[in-house]
């Protein structure tokens, strides 16, 4: 990180300095029934990875077929990063509090809403416009944050969770709100990781944030040069890539937490379909050994 190394401590919730499995985390649906995203699946593909035990997911919904799939997986020591849904607040907390009482300490850290500049809030009766978050026009937003953040703070059960920010915007702004910045990094093939982690060390320390968790890192083996995230990789340079972004990020103090984009590759030759660390028949790709190599 430069000069920029040396920030303030890590916010009082989450003061241990963790081993380098315990800040590796991987995406994940288990609310999706349909898909890969079975307890019977997601934990051998855990312990090929060297017994990683974070995930990033969506809040779960009681009375929901994927329920039982995050309970299932939380009693084999998954704990989660949960992906908030704008929805309502008194009914967010209610499943939360639900989901610490099927599963203890399940709970690592809570998210607020994903990329809301592409997904724009609509709270009580105001809607924000579509990118106004990229722009700091996101009132219907942190209106949400803003009553949310107070909600869990004030909650008995859920106040020591710590809080993740919004991806990359406003990070100031939800900076009174959090315990962590956010951001999201797909990095192109050729893509300097090392100036590009100089960069989001300077954005932390801008928006006077000293910790960050990246909750979205990944390289696709599909699409093509159009893609939304970066141009496809060979599975060979998947592995390569990953294994050197992985150690150079577990390298910088100010990253807390690094997400991977995702457990699961789907099938198909498509740019969301390909990230995965294991195939569709759930074999490990050799980014799935490289890292498991890098992390045990």
């Amino acid at each position: 990180m430069g000069s920029l190394a040396v920030l303030a401590l890590m916010p009082a919730k989450s003061r241990a300095a963790p081993r380098s499995r315990d800040r590796i985390m991987v995406q994940g649906r288990p609310q999706d029934t349909g898909s890969l995203y079975k307890v019977r699946n997601i934990i051998p593909a855990l312990d090929q990875l060297g017994g990683v035990r974070k995930m990033r997911c969506r809040d779960p919904y009681s009375g929901t077929p994927g329920w039982n799939t995050y309970v299932g997986l939380a009693r084999e020591g998954v704990t989660f990063c949960f992906t908030l849904s704008v929805r309502d607040i008194a009914r967010t907390l209610s499943d939360l509090r639900a989901f610490l009482a099927a599963a203890p300490s399940s709970i690592w850290a809570i998210e607020f809403p994903n990329e809301p500049d592409l997904n724009p809030v609509t709270y009580k009766g105001t809607k924000d416009a579509r990118l106004g978050f990229r722009t700091g026009n996101a009132p219907a937003f942190m209106a949400y944050i803003g009553d949310m953040a107070t909600a869990l703070r004030s909650d008995p059960i859920l106040s020591a969770i710590p809080l993740i920010a919004s991806n990359d915007y406003m990070q100031a702004e939800q900076k009174p709100y959090t315990d962590f910045g956010n951001t999201h990094i797909y990095p192109r093939p050729a893509t300097n990781v090392e100036d590009r982690l100089d960069v989001l060390d300077r954005r932390l320390a801008g928006a006077g944030q000293s910790h960050c968790v990246i909750t979205e890192w990944g390289r696709t083996t599909g699409g093509g040069e159009g893609n939304v995230t970066s141009p496809p990789v060979s599975l060979e340079d998947q592995r390569r890539l990953l294994a050197k972004d992985v150690a150079s990020v577990l390298s910088r103090p100010t990253v807390h937490v690094l997400n991977i984009y995702e457990l699961f590759s789907w099938g198909g030759s498509s740019e969301m379909n390909n990230f995965g660390l294991f195939n569709a028949d759930l074999s490990p790709r050799p980014a799935a050994v490289a890292l498991r190599s890098l992390l045990t």
